[in-house]
């Protein structure tokens, strides 16, 4: 029997460092909503919620132990190891340094870009040197000279932290990731609009804007700065997550259908995610056979109820019932009312049945 173990450890209110045999140590850190967990295995990033979940992980390729090569060279023919010679002798010409590291997609780019790290100014970074190594020049010399440049320098800081539009444009987008990462969503949506309106086609600001508009329930927001940051830069796969479900939620079913039939990913959160908006955009558009051709891709048989399953379950029943197969919506809505009475009009579906 295999043994395994598993720790965590609590630091600050919304991170955790894990310990585990199988994960290493790892660090896990987020907000309702939205999760980034980081290990051995890789970075994994979750945003949605309410049965709407996209989830990614972003893993490394590792080298394969000697003892699981000696396996499959033994299961190979001799024109398959040549050819797997041929192939790993290209790889080390062509980038030896990094012969088992993944370079970064886009999607992670941006995720690294959002977790980002913080902005650094230089020009700030400069002044305070300069008037550090002023300070000491005055404390050896102590002339009269000395005192005239240290202030001059106080007062050349004081001016560029009231005037200057740079140092207020990284320090609010520092301290709205700050404000984000802590679930003050409204005052970090403040900064950032403060942000875009010194540097409108900002990559950092507009892809914390558009997590931070489609987290406040802000859809046409979330939209136009989707849109903003596309004008720039090639989209990635989370913006048609966000794209698809704000244009559901404002009814724009057509517009929802196609950003959310742009996602590829075979990750199965991500799928069940996309088959649960393209279920609610054809219920919105009264195509109920199309509706319920989706939610039933969604795995909505599992005993297990959970927040996922509540949402599947009652999503199906409701097609159901305006399909008008009510002894068959009845099955997945009574177990929805039996798990949570007052769930959406669960309770009224359940009396009109």
């Amino acid at each position: 029997m295999g043994i395994s173990f598993r720790k965590s450890f609590r630091i600050g209110k919304n991170t955790r460092i894990n310990f585990s045999k199988n994960g290493g140590i790892g660090i896990s850190t987020g907000v309702k909503g939205f999760r980034v967990s980081k290990n051995n295995s890789g970075v994994r990033f979750t945003l949605g919620g309410n049965g709407i979940h996209y989830t990614k992980w972003f893993t490394k390729k590792k080298k394969t132990k000697k003892s699981d090569r000696k396996k499959i060279d033994k299961n190979l023919n001799k024109l398959e190891k040549d050819k797997l010679e041929e192939i790993e002798k290209e790889e080390r010409i062509i980038n030896p340094e990094t012969d088992f590291e993944r370079i970064p997609t886009e999607d992670e780019q941006a995720l690294l870009l959002y977790l980002g790290s913080r902005e650094r100014n230089y020009l700030l970074y400069l002044l305070l040197i300069t008037l550090l190594g002023l300070g000491i020049f005055g404390v050896i010399q102590r002339s009269f000279l000395s005192y005239i440049l240290i202030a001059f320098n106080i007062c050349l800081l004081l001016l560029y932290l009231l005037k200057s539009k740079l140092h207020s444009y990284v320090y609010s987008l520092n301290h709205s990731i700050t404000l984000f990462q802590k679930n003050r969503l409204n005052k970090a949506y403040k900064l950032l609009k403060k942000c875009l309106a010194i540097k409108p086609k900002s990559d950092k600001a507009l892809i914390m804007m558009m997590f931070t508009a489609f987290r406040l329930e802000k859809y046409e927001e979330a939209l136009y700065y989707v849109e903003a940051y596309k004008e720039e830069n090639s989209p990635l796969e989370v913006m048609y997550f966000i794209e698809g479900c704000a244009s559901t939620e404002l009814g724009k079913y057509q517009e929802g259908i196609a950003a959310i039939e742009k996602i590829y990913s075979e990750d199965d959160d991500i799928r069940f995610s996309k088959y649960k908006v393209l279920g609610d955009c054809y219920l919105g558009l009264n195509d109920y056979d199309k509706a319920i051709s989706w939610y039933k891709e969604l795995p909505v048989n599992k005993e297990e109820m959970d927040e996922d399953q509540l949402e599947y379950k009652y999503a199906l029943g409701k097609a159901l019932f305006l399909k008008g197969h009510k002894k068959r919506a009845f099955s997945y809505l009574s177990k929805v009312y039996d798990y949570r009475v007052d769930y959406k009009d669960v309770k009224a579906l359940m009396d009109e049945i």
